[in-house]
């Protein structure tokens, strides 16, 4: 099946948290497993913009090629399949929320600003229906972006290339091509967070920052459950 949309993600922020597998068992469906390193769960979000997004044998359109985007998201597998559950999407574009929610992903409309000077960053999220609030200082450290380690956490981490979502009783899932990630450490300061659906009390216990990575999207299909 060929993709249909391709993105380029920008600035990129996954700040990790890890947290007790009967934190996060609950928010997913139940035809998932929940995916666990060292016998503990994480949950991720990230910060990014999107740009020169088109659909496949099409051109970019203006006004509807960029926009600010915010991903929570955990780790699951479905028959042995590694990939991600996302409990939300935050996105200050109208067209994309839109499209995005007919095809059963957890879009929400929000206010999004990003700020970058010399390399540092401040974004916020406020959602539009809702009282859900993300803001964030960033500044990447530790040289230029290096791949990650098979075997080591941050691999097992960055590199999902499927993801699941519901539509009424079916579970859907996606997949995602890109070159593997590079990446390198962040500094960061969290000023709210108001949209995680788990309590993540403080700064995450690990950070990754990747400045950017062209992406090809593929359609959604029905799995077994």
């Amino acid at each position: 099946m060929d993709w249909i949309m391709k993105q380029t993600w920008e600035y990129v922020l996954f700040s990790h948290w890890n947290l007790k597998p009967e934190q996060v068992r609950d928010l997913i469906p139940a035809e998932l497993e929940l995916d666990l390193f060292d016998g503990k769960a994480w949950l991720t979000m990230l910060p990014f913009k999107v740009s020169h997004q088109r659909f496949r044998f099409l051109p970019e359109i203006p006004f509807l090629n960029r926009y600010l985007e915010l991903n929570v998201r955990t780790y699951v597998k479905h028959r042995g399949k590694a990939g991600v559950y996302f409990f939300s999407l935050d996105a200050n574009h109208l067209p994309s929320v839109l499209g995005a929610r007919i095809a059963s992903l957890p879009y929400r409309l929000a206010r999004i600003s990003m700020i970058e000077q010399d390399q540092q960053f401040a974004f916020y999220c406020q959602q539009v229906f809702g009282n859900g609030e993300f803001s964030v200082l960033y500044e990447p450290v530790g040289g230029p972006a290096a791949a990650t380690e098979l075997g080591s956490l941050d691999h097992w981490l960055l590199e999902r290339y499927y993801l699941f979502t519901k539509l009424g009783p079916l579970l859907l899932q996606g997949r995602i091509s890109h070159e593997s990630w590079r990446v390198c450490g962040a500094t960061i300061k969290i000023l709210a967070n108001s949209i995680s659906p788990v309590a993540t009390a403080g700064e995450p216990q690990l950070v990754h920052f990747s400045p950017r990575k062209e992406a090809f999207i593929f359609p959604l299909k029905i799995v077994k459950g």
